[in-house]
């Protein structure tokens, strides 16, 4: 009875350290052993420090965008286990970061192959998904879009938006997605050509009808949970987002992303 006990409890151990690896897609675990063989090799690494086996609502805002941002080949997520228990792993080593004790968990350090040290996210500013970001694009000039989205076509969709000729910007859509190899990528960019030709055919009546038809698919829930994340994905698209052209260029010029890219969450509607 007493192995069966252990066992029970080591399987449950088990599994909660998987689900806590498995839930932050594309995240990388760091510790002090492998810490100068990964950190070096990336041009961004946003590192999480926080207990051995993380939860709550600010861990998942940090899964939500490493799930958001897994296709952006400049930045990662990387996730530090501290224990101050048992071999009390990567105590010591996050001490060198400014981490003294349990009160101070989560932490988020940003290391920037350009500098020295990481810049220290202040732990009294909330956790959201856009504070991480604002967070990221204010050390970096990363582009940050919503998921399912590519920057090379969300910068097409706003120049589409501003065209009179809008067939031109079309074809140039065309050409660039014929450039894509990766799968994943070619579906997203064919999804911003359809988009573009329903606008060209239909009017911009396409686009309220649109974001009318897939909210409602994805709020009665009769699809598959794959099939409501590519739904969502479409809704991202700059095409179905609220606001002028105008209001998009004041925002952005504000907000300092400029040149850095037009994010999906422009809140962009073609005219």
């Amino acid at each position: 009875m007493k192995s069966l006990c252990v066992f029970g409890i080591l399987s449950f151990i088990l599994l909660i350290s998987k689900s806590s690896v498995d839930a932050c897609k594309g995240c990388v675990n760091i510790d002090e052993f492998n810490f100068e063989k990964i950190v070096p090799k990336f041009e961004v690494i946003l590192a999480k420090f926080d207990v051995a086996f993380p939860y709550g609502k600010k861990h998942d805002t940090f899964t939500s965008l490493a799930g958001e941002i897994v296709d952006n080949k400049n930045i990662i997520l990387a996730q530090v286990g501290i224990k101050d228990y048992g071999e009390k792993d990567n105590l010591e080593f996050s001490k060198k970061f400014g981490i003294q004790s349990k009160d101070d968990l989560p932490a988020l350090r940003l290391f920037v192959q350009s500098e020295d040290e990481p810049f220290v996210y202040d732990k009294n500013m909330p956790w959201t998904d856009e504070s991480l970001k604002k967070f990221i694009r204010d050390h970096t000039n990363i582009y940050l879009g919503l998921a399912g989205c590519l920057e090379a076509f969300d910068k097409l969709a706003m120049k589409f938006i501003a065209a009179s000729d809008k067939e031109a910007v079309l074809k140039q859509t065309e050409d660039e997605a014929k450039q894509i190899s990766n799968e994943r990528e070619k579906s997203i960019a064919t999804t911003y050509i359809k988009f573009m030709k329903k606008v060209i055919e239909n009017g911009t009546s396409f686009i309220s009808q649109e974001e009318k038809r897939l909210n409602k698919i994805i709020s009665e829930g009769k699809i598959n949970d794959k099939k409501k994340e590519e739904l969502s994905h479409r809704l991202n698209m700059p095409s179905l987002n609220e606001g002028s052209a105008n209001e998009t260029r004041d925002r952005l010029k504000q907000t300092d992303l400029i040149g850095r890219g037009i994010s999906c969450q422009a809140y962009l509607k073609i005219p």
